[in-house]
């Protein structure tokens, strides 16, 4: 019966998917099941000459000799974490968990324990505190630009028109940040800041409107202040430029100069003569200061007498 008991055992060890290991007294591995002689790439017949501890990152073995250099001297549970090399040379994660274990008359025979590959798990985590840490950064950037827009707005508009103009600029805001959060963050399409723009004015499929220009991708520091000024043109051309009356044209185009600097040019042809404010608002700060300074560009903003126009050169940072 003790023979049957015994092999059971041996075939569960061995066909578990789980790592078993089991060590002597002086921590030398006595056995390694078959999931854990795969990874480590360790031949049966040549256990005894396997040193487990060789295959510890090096900047891992202080993080794992202590606990288990304690463990082994008061006979105690231990669990600890590091990375170990792989048969095929990649390191990974794992978890060891593992008891102390006694002869029939109270001596430590050493331990045994289990290994988890927690590799994954542990890049779920990480990646996770990062995009955490990331939201907070841009929740707290994206309310700061918030109140920026709301006190510039109080400052520049007359109170019972402060509602509808605040809120314009936060759909503005919002396209782009649409189109961020659609890409992960990584870069938005030129010609989609655009027609986002037209869209929150619901003029996306207006015949006045013209737009062209490659396949440009603009990083998010770029897209966020880009795409405020581009909304803050389009709103003042439904309001007094082009698309407030029915002859008015508005192009929009963009082209690359060379490998590093792109060019967009807002041109806008009106029926009526066209004139300069007499103070620079809001509005002029988000077209042409605000830009300037978020991507390191020039801006040109001139009221000619057939319409306006807004260009902008910009070299894309490193």
């Amino acid at each position: 019966m003790k023979m049957i008991d015994d092999e059971l055992a041996i075939a569960v060890a061995e066909t578990t998917p789980a790592m078993l290991w089991m060590g002597d007294a002086s921590g030398r591995c006595v056995f390694l099941n078959g999931a854990l002689r795969r990874f480590w790439g360790v031949d049966p017949e040549r256990l005894d000459e396997f040193d487990w501890t060789s295959t510890l990152h090096p900047d891992d073995i202080e993080l794992l000799s202590r606990p288990f250099g304690e463990a082994m001297a008061a006979h105690t549970p231990f669990v600890v974490e590091a990375r170990y090399k792989r048969a095929d040379g990649v390191y990974r994660i794992m978890r060891t968990e593992a008891n102390p274990r006694f002869g029939r008359d109270g001596s430590f025979l050493g331990m045994t324990g289990v290994n988890t590959d927690v590799t994954e798990q542990r890049d779920a985590e990480q990646q996770s505190r990062y995009l955490m840490g990331e939201l907070n950064h841009r929740t707290k950037n994206l309310i700061t630009v918030v109140m920026a827009i709301a006190r510039a707005t109080a400052r520049s508009t007359e109170p019972e028109r402060f509602l509808d103009a605040f809120s314009s600029r936060l759909s503005g805001l919002a396209s782009s940040n649409d189109l961020l959060v659609a890409k992960d963050w990584t870069s938005v399409s030129l010609r989609d800041l655009v027609a986002g723009q037209f869209q929150t004015i619901s003029m996306e499929g207006d015949g006045r409107i013209a737009f062209d220009g490659p396949d440009i991708s603009v990083c998010p520091q770029h897209a966020q202040t880009l795409g405020m000024a581009l909304h803050e043109l389009a709103t003042n051309s439904l309001k007094h430029g082009a698309l407030a009356e029915p002859s008015g044209r508005l192009t929009v185009t963009w082209r690359a100069k060379d490998r590093d600097r792109w060019r967009m040019d807002w041109r806008e042809t009106v029926s009526r003569p066209v004139v300069a404010p007499e103070r620079k608002g809001f509005g002029h700060v988000v077209m042409v200061d605000m830009v300037e300074r978020a991507v390191d560009g020039k801006v040109e903003l001139r009221f000619e007498p057939d319409g306006v126009v807004w260009s902008l050169e910009v070299r894309p940072p490193a």
